[in-house]
């Protein structure tokens, strides 16, 4: 019983290979860590959902954007490519963000890498 107990407090993350540090130390991706991440990233996309809210904040870390959408739903925005507040960025650079939407219960219902916000 006590197994079982131990079992049900682990993060579901913990089961991802995902170096969760070297993404949160680059924020808004201007160091180039989050770019290194990209195939890592991909591989657990489709993973992310269903975790709670306070699950994709382990993960990722507080988002460089956040947007509200309608019925209290929300997504969260991550610059995989250097974000618009990195002196390397431009205008004219691709922009890659990784969004993560969450409903109003704090569950993650879709999570996409594209190129705009």
């Amino acid at each position: 019983m006590l197994l079982l107990a131990s079992g049900a407090c682990s993060s579901r993350t913990s089961n991802f290979n995902f170096d969760s540090g070297a993404w949160k130390s680059d924020v808004h991706g201007c160091e180039g860590k989050r770019q290194e991440l990209q195939k890592e990233l991909e591989a657990i996309r489709l993973d992310l959902i269903g975790l709670k809210e306070y699950d994709i904040r382990s993960l990722f870390g507080k988002p460089e954007a956040e947007e509200l959408l309608d019925r209290s739903n929300k997504s969260y925005v991550y610059y995989i490519k250097p974000g618009p507040k990195c002196a390397s960025f431009s205008v004219s650079s691709e922009t890659l963000v990784l969004k993560v939407r969450i409903d109003a219960l704090g569950n993650t219902i879709e999570s996409a890498i594209t190129n705009s916000l």
